[in-house]
């Protein structure tokens, strides 16, 4: 049985927390990551909207790959996540 979108993110949420509140630590480490790799600042911590679409195009490039059906599952789940975060982000 092939589980919708909702109960990805309910079933996931189970385990991760808050999905923004994990998105946006995410984003915190990956900033902290890419300052300290390359020596540079960045003018902003990565918000969680902008990793949720980094995930959209790391399951796309992965389905490429190879197929497997929760690749897709997962990109759509981040889509919604990260309309809902940018949402949440704007001024």
């Amino acid at each position: 049985m092939t589980m919708t979108v909702d109960e990805v993110i309910a079933e996931r949420g189970k385990v991760y927390g808050d999905a923004h509140l994990s998105h946006a630590n995410i984003g915190l480490a990956w900033t902290a990551l890419v300052q300290q790799h390359y020596g540079l600042k960045l003018p902003a911590t990565i918000p969680a909207s902008l990793v949720a679409q980094m995930m959209v195009v790391l399951k796309i490039h992965r389905a490429a790959r190879v197929f497997k059906d929760d690749n897709y599952l997962d990109a759509r789940a981040y889509t919604n996540f990260a309309e809902q975060f940018q949402q949440l982000e704007q001024p």
